[in-house]
């Protein structure tokens, strides 16, 4: 994958940062060149196996279109097998006008939808303020619905209608665009914004895509039983959306919205209700969208939940949301997980839930939603399967990169998590706003910096549920924050374990944290031990930023103030090869 590009601004925060990695590279080149150790003479550590490699997400080569079944993820230059700057013709163009509405865009979809000899556009212009729906399409033949070339196209919807919603899904969302059933679509260039309701009736999307197969009762998705028999190939390519919000989780004075998990609305959701292969929404794509102001509730700008497969989510901006930025799931429809998806070259910025209220607190006193501790990730693996979190910029989130499990004696596997940014501000106070800069690409200035606890979270959050095999390689890990705690926490991570993992691989990050007086970070900690010390390694990590005013290393049972204290004391043999400030002498370990 590219590297994101890297601004004169973002060098001249983090320069410190940039010329220790280049005297890493220096220190491994002249090693690998000479044969011979680096300068300090140490030996190189072993480099262990990591349990998931680059090997196990297959792209599509460039100018393929996906197949259904082929088990690969489609390629970021040419999703659909065009390239992606390439523009369909447009076979219908509809202007907004008295007598043109999203109705009438509707009609022409129902009528060609399923009678397509090839690859056709719908394009349109103007702004529509009724949703857009393809349902039932099982034809193959891709169908791009998108904003006509040099023109502007809007979709500004207001308050969520019921009859917004598809009678054969489950879950009450309505899309403001939305794929119901169906294979073979395209969304491109709509401008999506407005779109809300208040409360657990209905629950608003910006783009919505559900299939479910025979196992879930109802008719199972069209594109199962007719046509190719598969369902997927949706591509959502360069889509603005802003303002999708369920406003009961702004609600500090209605007790019944206060930590109220039914509270919900969603940037783009993909979900399929399949029970395995057979059934999986295959070969989804988000890409290059803008995606900000969201009020998700409990849900998340995107998701990806239950049985997806071969999918990517690539080059989007996402920002200014109070809940998790991107979000791959699993087990909360049926015993499907998301799975083989690449989560890659997107920014996250500004992810903070504490004005979030379907996250908090009644106070019987004051009669009002308090705030629970801000806990909402950049980026979230909550019960996936074989995904790999790549080359993305996360900045200034409650949690950057976190990996879970929710679901009650369930488990995520197969994580690899390569050369990621990471990056939380001080921030000047614990409430909103909390000012701080924002990341290159994101406009104006942070107002939720500083709250962030974790930059890397590997946790079991369900009851006996696990995580297993994950490899975190060549990440930048920073957290800085002060203001994070409220009155709920008493301390911050830079990175840590926690519930039941094993065979996690650590190797080769920069991890730096708060400051030589910053009282509050940790840069690592582990809340409990792994399930088996087999497969584990946390080593040939660059530590910086360490404090001296409180411990940098945590067990459930120590605390440990220095790098060295901690190699000596944690009992594994941990970091045993890491260094403070300067590169590792270890070996590469590419995953």
């Amino acid at each position: 994958m590219p590297l994101l590009p890297t601004r004169s601004e973002w060098m001249d925060q983090n320069r410190g940062r940039w010329r220790r990695l280049w005297a890493a590279g220096l220190i491994l080149c002249a090693a690998l060149v000479w044969g011979g150790a680096p300068a300090w003479g140490a030996p190189l550590a072993a480099s262990p196996r990591p349990p998931v490699t680059a090997s196990a997400f297959v792209f599509e080569p460039l100018g393929a279109a996906p197949a259904p079944g082929d088990g690969r993820i489609p390629n970021p230059r040419s999703p659909t097998g065009a390239p992606l700057s390439q523009t369909p013709a447009c076979r219908v163009t509809f202007r907004a006008s008295a007598a043109v509405n999203s109705h009438t865009v509707n009609q022409a979809i129902q009528s060609v939808e399923n009678r397509m000899t090839q690859p056709e556009a719908i394009c349109l212009e103007g702004t529509f303020t009724g949703p857009i729906d393809v349902w039932g399409k099982y034809d193959p033949e891709l169908l791009t619905i998108e904003a006509a070339p040099h023109q502007a196209a809007r979709l500004v919807l207001g308050n969520v209608e019921p009859s917004a919603v598809n009678a054969n899904e489950y879950d009450g969302v309505a899309g403001a665009v939305s794929i119901v059933d169906s294979t073979g679509v395209a969304i491109r260039g709509l401008t999506i914004s407005g779109y809300y309701t208040r409360g657990t009736q209905q629950t608003p999307a910006g783009i919505y895509v559900e299939v479910r197969g025979a196992g879930f009762g109802g008719t199972p998705s069209a594109c199962f039983i007719r046509g190719s028999h598969a369902c997927g190939d949706i591509y959502l390519i360069g889509n603005h959306i802003s303002d999708i919000a369920n406003m009961a989780d702004e609600a500090a004075h209605v007790e019944r919205w206060c930590n109220n998990g039914n509270v919900d609305a969603f940037g783009i959701e993909a979900e399929s209700y399949g029970r395995g292969s057979a059934e999986a929404l295959q070969h989804v794509v988000v890409e290059d969208n803008v995606i900000h102001g969201t009020r998700t509730g409990q849900s998340e700008t995107v998701a990806i939940n239950g049985d997806v497969s071969d999918f990517l989510v690539y080059g989007n901006k996402i920002y200014d949301t109070d809940n998790i930025g991107i979000d791959t799931e699993g087990w909360y429809n049926g015993t499907s997980q998301a799975n083989h998806g690449v989560v890659a070259n997107n920014i996250v910025a500004n992810v903070d839930t504490w004005n979030n209220h379907a996250y908090g607190v009644w106070d019987q006193a004051t009669h009002t939603c308090q705030p629970l501790q801000p806990n909402a990730a950049g980026i979230y693996d909550d019960g996936a399967s074989f995904i790999w979190i790549d080359h993305n910029l996360v900045a200034n989130t409650d949690q950057g990169i976190s990996l879970d499990t929710e679901n009650p004696n369930r488990w995520t596997d197969h994580i690899l998590v390569t050369d990621n940014r990471v990056w939380d501000s001080p921030g000047t106070r614990l409430g909103d706003p909390s000012m701080g800069p924002n990341p290159p690409g994101i406009p104006g200035r942070s107002t939720v910096a500083g709250h962030a606890y974790d930059a890397f979270y590997v946790d079991a959050f369900g009851p006996h549920s696990q995580i297993f095999d994950v490899y975190a390689y060549g990440n930048l890990f920073e957290n800085q924050s002060r203001y994070f705690g409220g009155r709920h926490l008493h301390h911050s991570d830079v990175v840590d374990f926690g519930g039941e993992w094993k065979d996690v691989v650590l190797w080769g990050n920069t991890i730096e944290g708060g400051g030589p007086t910053n009282p509050w970070v940790f840069l690592l900690g582990v809340d409990n031990r792994p399930v088996t010390s087999l497969g584990t390694a946390i080593n040939c990590n660059d530590y910086a930023d360490l404090s001296r005013v409180h411990p940098n290393f945590y067990l459930p049972n120590a605390t440990f103030d220095t790098l060295r204290a901690w190699q000596q004391g944690n009992g594994y043999g941990w970091d045993a090869k890491s260094r403070e400030n300067e590169a590792p002498a270890c070996a590469a370990a590419s995953p």
